[in-house]
């Protein structure tokens, strides 16, 4: 298992090829996110629809 932090997360949702690309290499599977990483993410949401884009992916 990985535990990716959150700016890898931000960029994969800004679709960075690299860090899409890396997500993919890992597995999905493989990917694990802290409580903190999730809430930092949610926090960082800009409005609902991002709220609900983030939540959806996740």
């Amino acid at each position: 298992m990985i535990l990716c932090d959150t700016d890898i997360f931000i960029e994969a949702f800004k679709n960075n090829t690299l860090a899409t690309g890396s997500l993919r290499r890992i597995g999905f599977q493989n990917i694990v996110l802290s409580a903190i990483t999730l809430m930092e993410l949610y926090f960082g949401a800009l409005n609902k629809r991002e709220l609900l884009k983030i939540k959806s992916r996740l």
